[in-house]
């Protein structure tokens, strides 16, 4: 009897104290995104990421598990133009969520819809759409997370799609926002002294997607490996860099993670040019699961491949 009475005021107490708060669910479509969801969300989101940093966002392997955590999400925090229009769309019909709907122009439309590219400063948006051009993006290279100076405006964009979405809540991500920005202001400044040495390098990509990353370091993309984007080198082109890189004295050929690499130690050998291996998301790397550490690789493997500064793995 002693133990009744005295569990009793213990389920009185239980049933008097309020329950946590269900977190919003939230799906971001690449790691750089999850981590900034994270930063801008706290303890208001559960977030869930879909893409793999080791994989091209333009082939990603979709999962069945995919659709289930659409279906159930509150929001869906992508990088829009036109990065996810492979897969994010499709997934989207699949996942019949009223909150958010597939937008072949758009990518997605719908309350739940959150544009992370929203205030990006556009780079190389195209003058035709031909499909002889290859795999042009319409709206404008959407590889800007690529460029360090572009996570404070994700981390806004993100903000203000969290308030709209729940808007009972629009100070803790406004406090949460101040803090990450205050970070990434203090990293802004490393890494621009960073990335000084950097200026004025010529470079070559493996893929057109270097517009953010050549702004922000100042290297100079002259030309890319591939014969136009997403069209594999042909003899002819490679012959014609050859003689361009010697010409210009390129010494740097960046090659994205995800990208072949016998051609790049080919172009290498026979130009003198050294290769710098970079991630084009977070995640590419073991260490780089976060947008910051995503940065900061691959401006060591530029600098290291450039001869300046420590050696990068």
């Amino acid at each position: 009897m002693k133990l009744k009475f005295l569990l009793l005021p213990l389920a009185a107490l239980a049933a008097a104290a309020p329950r946590a708060e269900a977190k919003i669910r939230v799906v971001a479509t690449v790691p750089d995104l999850v981590d900034i969801v994270g930063r801008v969300g706290g303890d208001r989101v559960a977030v869930q990421g879909l893409a793999r940093g080791t994989e091209d966002i333009h082939q990603i392997q979709m999962r069945p598990s995919f659709v289930t955590r659409l279906n159930r999400a509150d929001a869906v925090v992508y990088l829009g133009m036109g990065s996810e229009h492979s897969f994010l769309p499709g997934l989207l019909e699949v996942a019949r969520n009223p909150k958010m709907s597939a937008d072949w122009t758009r990518t997605c439309a719908g309350s739940g819809c959150i544009d992370a590219s929203t205030g990006v400063r556009v780079l190389q948006k195209p003058d035709t759409l031909s499909r002889a051009e290859g795999e042009i993006h319409p709206l404008g290279n959407p590889h800007y997370n690529m460029g360090a100076d572009n996570g404070p405006v994700i981390a806004r964009s993100v903000a203000d799609g969290l308030k709209r979405v729940d808007p009972a809540h629009a100070k803790d991500y406004d406090a949460n926002l101040k803090v990450y920005l205050l970070e990434l202001d203090a990293k802004l400044s490393e890494w621009k002294k960073k990335a000084a040495p950097l200026k004025g390098v010529k470079a070559v990509s493996y893929h057109k997607d270097t517009a953010y990353l050549g702004r922000f370091t100042g290297i100079d993309f002259v030309d890319t490996v591939e014969l136009k984007p997403g069209i594999a080198p042909t003899p002819t082109h490679l012959e014609k860099l050859v003689q361009k890189m010697k010409k210009e004295k390129v010494s740097l050929i960046v090659r994205e993670q995800e990208y072949e690499s016998k051609t790049s130690e080919w172009l290498a050998r026979e130009t003198g040019a050294r290769i710098a291996v970079i991630g084009t998301m977070a995640g590419a790397f073991p260490e780089t699961e976060t947008f910051a550490g995503a940065i900061e690789h691959n401006l060591d493997a530029l600098l290291t491949a450039a001869k300046i500064g420590k050696d990068v793995e």
